[in-house]
């Protein structure tokens, strides 16, 4: 082993117990040492960045990991942002697990909420697979709701179907342009089993506003017939 791998070794060791000692003074308000023990490996830390400038860098890139433990009864397992503000951020593990809600969320963080991506299940409520900004989904993601039986792949901003994506809901399937949670702009509806006015096979090509048709609309039947139209508000008008 060369003496500067052996330099860093050494820095990497020293630098991380100095972060688990202050991790665990911020939690118990003591430290795990004395405090001569824990001068002198501080010291012996500065003479070795004293020695070799360029290896603190070593030190601010350090992560730092813990458990976090939440009144309401979550609890956080991974990187946190300092030994001073204990808080999820980076890569980790939260779940909630009570009489009223079981979920868990692994991904990234930021200043302790979802930010990055991640992956959140609620049992027996739904689950969304993606990016996320302070908690919400946003950007890419698959979210899965188990009680209606949907699922959106797609954009999305604030938690809202915003954008393109692909819609799938008991007898229909949507793709196409979404704005504020609703079908809106150009898109593509095919119906996937009969239903009440609505022919399984069936496929909508055309305009939608607020969740309906809305403009000139193509339609073409399971037979190949092909009928054009013109729809306000999901009614249709005339040809």
């Amino acid at each position: 082993m060369t003496r500067n791998k052996k330099v860093k070794i050494d820095y990497q060791r020293k630098a991380n117990l100095i972060a688990k000692y202050e991790v665990y003074k911020a939690e118990h308000k003591k430290l795990p040492v004395s405090e001569e023990e824990y001068q002198d490996l501080k010291d012996e830390l500065l003479i070795l960045e004293s020695r070799y400038p360029s290896i603190k860098k070593m030190a601010e890139n350090l992560i730092l990991r813990g458990t976090l433990n939440y009144d309401d009864g979550r609890v956080y397992s991974g990187a946190i942002k300092s030994a001073l503000e204990q808080m999820p951020h980076g890569h980790g593990y939260m779940r909630l697990n009570n009489k009223e809600l079981n979920w868990s969320y692994i991904g990234d963080f930021k200043d302790g909420v979802f930010d990055g991506e991640g992956e959140f299940i609620s049992d027996g409520c739904y689950s969304y697979v993606g990016e996320w900004k302070e908690s919400h989904f946003n950007g890419k993601g698959v979210y899965v709701d188990q009680r209606s039986n949907e699922t959106y792949d797609g954009d999305f901003v604030k938690n809202k179907k915003h954008g393109y994506g692909i819609f799938h809901w008991d007898f229909l399937k949507y793709e196409g342009e979404f704005k504020n949670d609703e079908k809106n702009g150009k898109g593509i509806m095919t119906i996937l089993k009969d239903s009440e006015g609505f022919e399984k096979g069936t496929v909508y090509v055309g305009s939608f506003k607020n969740g309906f048709l809305n403009g000139q609309c193509t339609i073409t039947y399971p037979d190949g017939e092909i009928s054009k139209g013109k729809w306000v508000k999901g009614k249709f008008i005339d040809k």
